[in-house]
């Protein structure tokens, strides 16, 4: 039995009998892959439970509430003999296409003549106490005239993330939820690069390792350069084909990506394709390299050239495959000229707990001042603003314990490859470069 393993199974309690070592490898796996996705499971399926409650419940008064606020008409009427009145409550809205999830439900409603989406809105609040949950809203159906869809959040979906991260289609990462309930979405062909901004204990390494894990059972080549000495790198050893804890290793590694950048240009050129999907559609199939960088700062104060060389990577490598994510407490000019370039490449913006409104303002420079003085008081680690646009959401990543992280790390540890690996799995996929014609002397 190895130290690693002899160590687990004392930490554990599990004995070091004979025997005892397909017990011991089995605890780990137990505890960081079974035990997790078993009790997050019985958690949505309570969830969901409860949602189903509060629908039966509205349902039950939604006549009521539609007669109360006049969505629907009410007829009165008084019996001549024994004086009793009866109200009856008619052309009540009708609903439909109920969409339950575990923070809440969505229903569609057939409108009354007469009736819009302001009629909705301005009883949103009285449906949410109708419907005792947290929000209530209404929003247009854009391709069904006649109808709108009525949003129930129960529960606040960010107070607990327990989703489990996963890739939901080629390139598109699910790490947790925004404060809808909708899933948080990582869109790497869209957003090639990305930044994450937060002060010391905002949760930016939680963000980081949620998309790790939601990579980790992908052909993903995973490129880890962890400047605070390797330490929140270390458990996803396994999975990653490289980790670099000094700004030297971070120079090499760029120009690894530089040279396979290079090589994979020239493929999609012999192939007539302009990007990593294009040569997808072609039949091409290439794994993606993820590079994630944790305090970008250190590079800028420790090593110009690693800076350099990261700046070329962000402009050069955005349609092959190759993306970066790069996650600091400030990406200010006061690191220097060259970090400010970095960013301006970089299109992603994601934006947790920050110190100072001028961070927020750099990282969400779209956005107006009362959106970046809310970056100030993000009240929970993992937390972050997103923007989209000109807007933006509250959104929380699923967060992983350390044991949870080496589980998944060894349990797709098959995914993962070495570099040398990696340029060979690129030769086999593409085209080779044409054999040189050889000259022919014509006195021969």
């Amino acid at each position: 039995m190895s130290t690693h393993t002899a160590a687990t199974a004392t930490a554990t309690g599990a004995p070091l009998a004979a025997g005892g070592g397909e017990q011991a490898e089995r605890v780990p796996w137990l505890r960081g892959v079974a035990w997790p996705l078993a009790r997050r499971t019985a958690i949505a399926l309570w969830r969901h439970l409860l949602t189903l409650y509060v629908l039966i419940r509205l349902g039950l008064v939604w006549a009521a509430f539609c007669a109360a606020t006049g969505l629907a008409d009410t007829h009165t009427r008084v019996d001549r003999d024994s004086g009793k009145t009866t109200t009856r409550v008619r052309h009540v809205p009708r609903l439909d296409r109920i969409d339950v999830g575990p923070h809440g439900a969505t229903l569609r409603v057939k409108l009354r003549p007469g009736q819009d989406l302001r009629t909705y809105t301005a009883l949103a609040p009285a449906l949410r106490h109708t419907a005792r949950c947290q929000a209530a809203s209404a929003v247009e159906i854009e391709d069904q005239p006649g109808y709108l869809r009525l949003r129930l959040l129960r529960r606040d979906p960010l107070h607990r993330v327990i989703d489990v991260p996963r890739e939901i289609s080629p390139g598109v990462l699910s790490i947790g939820l925004i404060e809808t309930g909708e899933p948080w979405l990582i869109n790497l062909t869209a957003v090639p690069h990305t930044v994450i901004s937060g002060a010391t204990g905002s949760g930016k390494s939680a963000i980081q390792a949620a998309i790790l894990a939601a990579l980790a059972p992908t052909p993903a080549a995973l490129i880890l350069w962890d400047l605070k000495f390797g330490l929140e790198a270390e458990p996803w050893r396994a999975r990653a084909t490289t980790i670099a804890a000094k700004p030297q290793q971070v120079t090499t590694s760029c120009t690894r990506l530089l040279h396979l950048a290079e090589r994979r240009a020239e493929g999609f050129r012999r192939l007539e394709v302009g990007s990593f999907e294009e040569a997808a559609a072609a039949g091409v199939t290439l794994r993606r390299v993820v590079v994630i960088c944790d305090e970008i700062s250190e590079l800028t104060l420790a090593d110009d050239q690693a800076i350099n060389e990261l700046l070329r990577v962000v402009q050069l490598v955005r349609s092959l495959g190759i993306h970066v994510i790069l996650a600091g407490q400030r990406f200010g000019s006061d690191l220097g000229k060259k970090i400010t370039a970095v960013r301006a490449q970089v299109g992603g913006r994601v934006c947790a707990r920050v110190n100072d409104p001028e961070t927020a303002r750099m990282v969400l420079a779209a956005l107006d001042d009362d959106a970046h003085r809310r970056a100030l008081t993000i009240p929970r680690p993992g937390q972050a603003m997103v923007q989209t646009g000109a807007d933006w959401h509250y959104a929380r990543g699923t967060y992983l314990t350390t044991t949870e992280r080496r589980a998944l790390a060894a349990r797709h540890a098959d995914q993962a490859l070495t570099w040398a690996q990696l340029l060979a799995a690129d030769a086999a996929a593409l085209p080779p470069a044409p054999i040189p014609a050889q000259a022919v002397r014509l006195d021969h």
